[in-house]
This record gives structure tokens, sequence and C-alpha cells, in this order.
């Protein structure tokens, strides 16, 4: 983040100064030095590096179903191929800060075996994000509750939203989704959102971090039946 919205590193966010990475492409049957501001994702690196070794869009299709993405060759001609980009992060690491200003304790690590130090599950700290070129829309989610928003009351009251109108507010300083008179803008941005969530991730109700029992050591926080003393007693029986 270098500084932006005060902050150093990167993580769970969806400012612009996070996401947005040029990308280069030097072609032998393309001239080179030219720019262009049409939105690519990083799924859609595979179908490009595909179509340039020589598969077009139908045998890409028949030979790898489940990619996701478009390939990017069409922007070098000047045809952009994508509307709105899908951000999604879900980073154990940048959840919870509070958690790892407890590492200056030097019994943290006892803490953690022990499970008296636990991130807050409950923190909305994962993401979903959609761009388009003037506006972004975030909704940030708790571990514990992935969720697909039909309504805007539905967004709100499940995910802490931001909406920034990047032509207008650059630095991403005025979060939209704050001020009940842009309602209808949020509406029209959550369905862009969810639409796309649908096509490139699918139902994405997945709760993995409660699949994950060993996750941070033992003692599980959601308890367990595979906990080594458990298992020795159960071989007693």
């Amino acid at each position: 983040m270098a500084g932006s919205h005060g902050l150093r590193q990167k993580g769970n966010l969806i400012y612009d100064e996070n996401f947005h990475v040029p990308f280069m492409i030097a072609h032998p049957d393309v001239a080179g030095g030219a720019r262009t501001e049409a939105l690519a994702s990083s799924v859609d690196i595979a179908p490009t590096l595909l179509e340039i070794a020589g598969l077009d869009a139908a045998q890409t299709a028949t030979r790898h179903p489940a990619l996701k993405g478009r390939s990017l060759m069409p922007v070098l001609h000047g045809h952009p191929v994508r509307e709105g980009i899908l951000n999604a992060v879900e980073s154990i690491t940048t959840l919870d800060a509070s958690f790892w200003f407890e590492f200056a304790d030097p019994e943290a690590p006892k803490r953690i075996a022990s499970g008296d130090l636990r991130p807050d599950w409950n923190k909305r700290g994962f993401l979903r994000g959609y761009s388009d070129q003037r506006y972004t829309i975030g909704r940030y989610f708790s571990p514990l509750n992935p969720n697909r928003p039909s309504t805007t009351q539905a967004l709100l009251a499940e995910n802490d939203v931001v909406l920034y109108d990047r032509e207008q507010d650059p630095a991403e300083m005025q979060n939209l989704a704050a001020d009940p008179a842009n309602r209808d803008l949020v509406e029209r941005y959550r369905a862009l959102l969810e639409n796309l969530i649908d096509v490139e991730i699918g139902t994405d109700t997945h709760t993995w971090v409660t699949e994950r029992p060993r996750l941070l050591g033992w003692p599980t926080w959601h308890g367990d039946t595979d906990h080594p003393a458990a298992v020795t007693t159960a071989t007693r029986h």
C-alpha cells in the first residue's frame, strides 16, 4: 500500500493500490509501445497463453472446460473483452491484526498450542469485490459466514460494504455505500458482483475454515475428534 490509506503492506483490501497491477505482453506480431486501459484478470492469463500457443476459443473450451477467464488477445487489437473484474481473497494472515500483535509476547506459541490465543474468526476480513472502469464495490465477510446476498438488505446485514467512484474519488476515500441515497447504485453493483461470482467461482458458500481443525494447533476452536489424547483413549477402549 506504500502509505495509502495509512497502510504499509497488502492484504484483504479492495483498494486500487492493492489490486491494480500492470500486465505487459510482448508479442512478435504486435507493435510494441502501446497502452490500454482495458480490464484484465489473473484468470485471463491462461486462456491468453493458450491462444498465443495456437488454441482457439473452441479448442480451449473442449480441452479445458473448467478453465475460467478470457483470452486477452483481442485487447492487443483494440477490443476489450471484459466489463468488470472479480477480486476474491481469503487470507487468514490478514484477518485479525490484534492476533498478530500478541506475538510480541514470547509465550505466544504456547498460548496457541493451548488454545488461549486464536484469531477472531468472526471478524469480517474475507473479501469479494468487483471493479469496472469507474466503480469498485467490495464486501467483507466473516470466514464463518460466507454468503451470497440476493438483495441490498442482505448485503448490508451480512457484510461490511464499500463502494468507490474511482473517477470522482481516485484516492477511494469516500465510501458511497455508507449513504442511503446511493442504495440504487449499491444494488446495481451488488448484482454485478454476484453475477461474476457465479461465472468465475460458482456457488461460493464453502466454509472451509471449519474443515481445518488443526489450522493453528491444538485444541481446535470448534471441537475435535482426533486430538492425540482422544485417539489414545479411543485406542485403549
